[in-house]
């Protein structure tokens, strides 16, 4: 039998794969592709836990970094326990306002939350309405019945519990309050004031501030003037005033009776300034003179709208031979100028007077009191368009020897044709959390340790010895799936 003759065999890439071939190759890439999934999926998920961990991380330090920023600035602690951190604020600048600042943890939301906490049994809402537009910066005045709640047990007599709050949104703050020179503590009409916050437009309303009262315990509010007008003078200091004159005269200062002005020798218009720019302004200030003659000698009045080169206005009480009440426009400095406003009256010698000086656009207008009696409508009121706006306001005194004069409080403010109408809501409680926004979260815990001066662990509470305290967040993944990340840092506190 002849046998059948085979072909060459086949080589290399002259014919297709073999059913066993491709096979093979099928179960090859299936172990290949097999191993590479677990290894993708395992990436994915690493990936997505480091993201995870970084963002507890950061918000972790987020809500930490503000918590011990505030506590550095911390008066001192006044509570202190696990979930909960409570500290006094030194507030302002050595005013002596203590609001409590309160870091809790919310066990239901794991959120930390931030307070102002009321310290207050009682808070009344203020409405303040524009009847011109005012700016922010603009100084109101309150008048409230403060007899009354001293009577009801509610205010303190001399007031130091009578806060004002402004809710900015996110936050409250307390604002300083000055007492009108005009005022008491502990009448029915007692007046505060205070500096808005926001501008308000004509007709509008601004419902954000509160009058608190009702902390019996209460130390020194926040009451710097120069924090509530644009500015305000006690005669405590010369720094910053100018003397514009080149004659004899000596300034001084009194913690009881302000600036004080003396001159024997040369006649002349003596001038004190100081530079704060202005256009809309009026300027309140207490006087008194102890001159015994009517030559013009008894003129204790203010300047307002000064150029640098001394033109302007003058309001001068005592003028003439103390028979005059008079507005002049100078034109420099040391120089009278002319009578733009006058009025038949004079003043009484060793008595104390107070004073107003009106200039809002061409209207000025001019006053003047003795202290103790009603407080009259303008005596003097004339249009005038020389000078819209200056840098300087100041004293004036003069012009003939001899002179004794006594400049007591004095205040220069922003002024609108009409001014802000403010009313009082009903008294509500003061008590309240107004909680923020959740700084962050979610957290396990807020831990609290406390030291001493030697470094020792001690108890918070109290917290008279305590002068370092470390705080931990432990940051935590609500899912379980990436392990609590701890954030810790330490902070000296004030001495309570």
């Amino acid at each position: 039998m002849q046998r059948s003759r085979r072909g060459p065999e086949p080589r290399l890439g002259e014919a297709g794969l073999t059913f066993i071939e491709v096979l093979v190759a099928i179960l090859l890439l299936g172990v290949v592709v097999g191993g590479l999934l677990p290894l993708l999926t395992i990436g994915t998920r690493s990936s997505t836990a480091v993201s995870l961990r970084q963002a507890m991380i950061q918000s972790a330090r987020t809500a930490l970094d503000k918590l011990v920023r505030e506590m550095r600035a911390a008066e001192s602690l006044r509570i202190v326990s696990p979930g909960l951190l409570e500290f006094t604020l030194y507030w302002g600048d050595g005013t002596g306002a203590r609001p409590t600042v309160e870091y809790s943890l919310d066990n239901a939301t794991h959120a930390l939350d931030y307070a102002w906490i009321a310290d207050y049994d009682y808070r009344m809402p203020i409405t303040v309405r524009a009847q011109n537009a005012v700016a922010a910066g603009y100084a109101v005045a309150l008048t409230l019945n403060h007899a009354a709640l001293v009577a009801a047990n509610k205010s303190q007599a001399g007031g130091d519990d009578v806060r004002i709050l402004y809710w900015n949104g996110s936050a409250w703050v307390e604002l300083d309050r000055v007492l009108d020179p005009t005022s008491a503590w502990n009448t029915a009409t007692t007046t505060i004031w205070f500096r808005l916050q926001a501008a308000i437009g004509a007709g509008a309303v601004d419902g954000n501030y509160y009058l608190y009262y009702g902390n019996l315990s209460d130390g020194a509010p926040p009451a710097r003037g120069d924090n509530v007008f644009l500015d305000y003078q006690n005669g405590t200091t010369l720094d910053g005033w100018t003397r514009r004159d080149g004659l004899p005269g000596t300034n001084s200062t009194s913690a009881a009776d302000g600036f004080i002005f003396q001159a024997t020798a040369t006649n002349g218009l003596r001038e004190l300034t100081k530079n704060v720019p202005h256009s809309d302004v009026e300027i309140f200030w207490g006087f008194w003179n102890n001159t015994a003659d009517t030559r013009r000698g008894n003129q204790a009045g203010v300047g307002a709208r000064f150029s640098d080169a001394g033109a302007g206005y003058l309001l001068v009480p005592g003028d003439g031979t103390n028979n005059r009440f008079r507005i002049h426009y100078t034109t420099s400095w040391g120089n009278p100028g002319s009578v733009i406003a006058s009025l038949n009256a004079g003043v009484i010698t060793g008595q104390s007077y107070y004073g107003r000086f009106y200039l809002v656009g061409s209207s000025i207008r001019g006053k003047y009191w003795p202290v103790g009696t009603p407080e009259p409508p303008w005596l003097l009121s004339v249009t005038n368009a020389s000078v819209s706006g200056g840098n300087h306001y100041g004293q004036v005194d003069g012009t003939n020897v001899t002179m004794d004069h006594r400049h007591r409080t004095m205040i220069i403010r922003p002024r609108v044709a009409l001014e802000p109408v403010l009313t009082l809501g009903v008294e509500a409680s003061g008590a309240r959390s107004d909680p923020l926004q959740p700084l962050a979260g979610p957290f396990r815990s807020l831990g609290v340790t406390c030291f001493d001066g030697s470094g020792a662990v001690i108890a918070c509470s109290p917290a008279t010895s305590v002068r370092q305290v470390q705080v931990s967040l432990v940051a935590m993944d609500p899912t379980g799936a990436t392990p609590d990340v701890t954030v810790t840092e330490q902070v000296a506190v004030r001495t309570p």
